[in-house]
């Protein structure tokens, strides 16, 4: 496959004028990148297939290369954020802590709730856990 990488400016500013709302300009933009692309001794078949490819290696990006670079990203953002917590009850499982547990943590930092409103709805689930 054929690279565009030195046309892609002039390409550029001509597939953007290909929204102008003044019909004329659109036909000159499109009659403007045939010929810039026939000037290089391409056609618009070459600017198709370069498009979604990498100029790297001239593969395409495809979704199985997006799921498995997000899944590469998961296996090295973890553990790096696992290192940055603190040692509290945050280090835990993907299932987090139960809920009663967190309650519990609140009220005894209640000196770090922000307002009466908080504070009450901390006492209160307090309260239901150790009622039920």
């Amino acid at each position: 496959m054929k690279t565009l990488a030195p046309l892609a400016d002039r390409l550029g500013t001509f597939i953007r004028l290909l929204t102008s709302s003044i019909r004329d300009a659109e036909v000159a933009a499109a009659c403007a990148i045939v010929r810039t692309l026939q000037d290089a001794g391409d056609d618009i078949h070459d600017l198709a297939e370069s498009i979604g490819a990498t100029s790297a290696n001239g593969k395409k990006f495809i979704q199985a290369d997006a799921c498995e670079l997000y899944e590469r990203g998961i296996a090295a953002g973890r553990p790096a954020a696992e290192q940055t917590q603190s040692a509290t009850f945050h280090n835990v499982d993907d299932d987090g802590p139960p809920w009663h547990a967190i309650a519990y943590e609140c009220a005894a930092h209640d000196d770090r709730l922000r307002d009466k409103r908080e504070k009450d709805l901390v006492a209160d689930i307090v309260r239901y856990v150790r009622v039920r």
